[in-house]
């Protein structure tokens, strides 16, 4: 008997086991034509010898996103089921590290959600240095269902009014629905020069 695979042609001793040969041919075949350029693999009980392991080149770390002051932004959001509001908690003197408040307060029968990831994060122009690009709920001063406190660190650079501003994302929730909100507040922080000694 002849099995033809691929235009070659082999004969079998044994017809039983010529559908097996030819089987097992073309598995080989196949496997080959896959295998490419690679390395055969070690034989006879032979084991590679801790081979280099594939280390893909890191990321570049990505450029912080360049943040634009708000303008127009006021120290307070407010909406029947929230107040969020920005505070001055100077005073303030160049090249000492200030903070500056954000507050959310539920109103009525709403609670602040605390599944929910709260964020804050704030925007400066020249004057001050933020110490976070951005906080989080486990970067709050205070977080609970009745309000939530974030003390935003800085130190200024120069002496004057500086325009700061925040992009702050939050829930609030009444037993029945939640309301995820993003609102922008913004405040002047007034910063002295250090006393002269």
């Amino acid at each position: 008997m002849k099995s033809t695979i691929r235009g070659a042609y082999f004969v079998d001793s044994k017809p039983e086991l010529g559908m097996k040969t030819m089987w097992m041919v073309a598995l080989s075949l196949t496997l080959a034509a896959c295998g490419g350029d690679e390395d055969p693999a070690p034989s006879g009980g032979e084991t590679a010898a801790n081979p280099e392991p594939v280390v893909e080149a890191p990321e570049e770390p990505a450029e912080p996103e360049a943040c634009t002051v708000d303008g127009e932004a006021q120290p307070a959001a407010e909406d029947p089921s929230f107040e969020l509001r920005a505070t001055a908690t100077g005073p303030y003197t160049t090249g000492e590290r200030g903070t500056f408040g954000i507050q959310l307060t539920p109103r009525g029968e709403f609670h602040v959600n605390q599944d929910f990831p709260m964020s804050v994060r704030p925007c400066a122009g020249e004057g001050v240095t933020l110490a976070n690009a951005e906080l989080g709920n486990e970067d709050a001063a205070e977080r609970t269902e009745r309000g939530a406190r974030f003390d935003v660190p800085f130190t200024p650079t120069a002496a004057g009014e500086h325009r700061v501003s925040a992009v702050v994302d939050f829930a609030v929730c009444t037993p029945e629905n939640c309301m995820p909100e993003q609102r922008t507040i913004a405040l002047l922080l007034p910063v002295e020069s250090p006393a002269a000694e």
